[in-house]
């Protein structure tokens, strides 16, 4: 997976993967799913051109969910979706994954806040070794970081202390989300510890 700044523009969307989900499980196709977004408004945008661009970002995290979890999703409390919206954001782009998997666990096991100074330290950090993001403007940065927050936080893994500090949470799943988790997805049974991913 290559690095990308294309999150920029990503929104939580948890009802709009909703709609998604539940028009692919009636074994809709891609091509149909956006005629039918388009024509209902069902992202309720104001232009066909933002309903195409929001689909596609939608339509990809939506598709990282396998069948059960898509089931879990439609079924599911608060917390199972925010879980899941949280891994379909992950899943889809390399630098939050690895943010999470560099910091966020990081702080929780070194039972240390996070600092927005960290999200700073973790993408200097990768434009010393590697030559796209070291090409990222400052404002880039900006935007990214912001929508990197906007997922965390939304998702209640972080927590805002004040204005330079938050807490790192475990989230909490069902229980019959959990148990499938461990057996069959380790990054999503990962937010329920903050422990490294175990892929073996």
């Amino acid at each position: 997976m290559e690095y990308s700044a294309g999150f920029t523009k990503e929104k939580w969307s948890e009802n709009d993967i909703a709609t998604v989900l539940t028009l692919m499980l009636e074994g809709k196709a891609k091509k149909e799913i956006l005629e039918e977004v388009t024509d209902g408004n069902l992202f309720q945008l104001r232009s066909p051109i933002s309903i195409k661009n929001r689909f596609n970002m939608v339509y990809n995290r939506a598709s990282s969910l396998d069948d059960e979890m898509k089931k879990y999703f439609l079924e599911a409390n608060d917390y199972d979706r925010k879980a899941l919206t949280l891994y379909s954001f992950l899943y889809v782009y390399r630098i939050p994954l690895e943010f999470y998997l560099e910091v966020i666990v990081y702080k929780y096991e070194q039972q240390q806040p996070l600092y927005r100074n960290d999200f700073h330290y973790f993408f200097e950090g990768k434009a010393n070794i590697n030559d796209k993001v070291s090409h990222w403007r400052p404002d880039t940065i900006k935007r990214l970081i912001s929508t990197l927050l906007l997922f965390f936080r939304e998702s209640k893994m972080i927590e805002k202390i004040d204005q330079t500090k938050y807490n790192v949470n475990p989230l909490h799943i069902s229980q019959s989300l959990k148990t499938y988790a461990e057996r069959s997805i380790p990054l999503l049974y990962s937010f329920t510890v903050l422990e490294k991913v175990n892929e073996g």
